[in-house]
C-alpha cells in the first residue's frame, strides 16, 4: 500500500468544511425562537405581540396558543386566535379570555421538527404578572411543560 501525503492546507480545509457538510442541526440543537412583549403603541389592540423565528429549522413558522385559566377554582382552557401583524415574524394576540380569574397564555412557535414555548401569566388585576420565555442572547431555551403552566396558575391565584 502506498501512502499519500496530504498537505496541511487540505487538512485544514477538510476540518472547516466537515461540519458544514454534516447533517442539518436537530430541533434540539437549533430550536425555533419565541419572545413576547407588550405592544408599545396605545393604538395597537394586541394584548401581547409574539416574535417568532424558525431558528435553524426548515419549513413554515406557525404560532398557536391557549389561555389556561382559574375562575373561582375551576380550570378553563380557551384556544387563542393568533394573527400575523404584517411584519414578518410578529404575531398579535388580542384578549380572548374573561376578565375574571387568573390566566396563563401558552404561546408556541412551530417550525420544522422543532417548537418553542413562552408563558404569560395574567393576574387577577388583568395585567401581566409573569413571563417565562427564551433568552436567545444567552442561548437559554427552557422546556416548558403542563406542570409549569399549573405552577404559574397556582402562583397567580395566591
Amino acid at each position: 500500500m502506498t501512502g499519500r501525503i496530504v498537505s496541511p492546507i487540505r487538512l485544514a480545509l477538510a476540518a472547516v468544511l466537515a461540519p458544514a457538510l454534516a447533517a442539518p442541526p436537530t430541533a434540539a440543537a437549533c430550536p425555533p425562537q419565541i419572545t413576547v412583549e407588550r405592544p408599545s403603541a396605545a393604538a395597537d389592540t394586541a394584548f401581547v405581540l409574539v416574535h417568532a423565528s424558525p431558528g435553524c429549522q426548515r419549513g413554515n413558522v406557525t404560532v398557536t396558543g391557549t389561555a389556561e385559566g382559574l375562575i373561582d377554582g375551576a380550570r378553563r382552557s380557551i384556544a387563542l386566535e393568533v394573527a400575523a401583524t404584517g411584519t414578518e415574524g410578529v404575531y398579535r394576540v388580542r384578549r380572548q379570555w374573561p376578565r375574571t380569574g387568573v390566566w396563563v397564555l401558552r404561546l408556541v412557535v412551530h417550525a420544522g421538527e422543532g417548537s418553542a414555548t413562552a408563558l404569560v401569566g395574567i393576574g387577577a388585576s388583568g395585567e401581566i404578572a409573569a413571563v417565562r420565555q427564551q433568552d436567545p442572547a444567552r442561548r437559554i431555551y427552557p422546556r416548558i411543560t403542563d406542570a409549569d403552566v399549573d405552577a404559574m396558575l397556582r402562583s397567580l391565584a395566591r
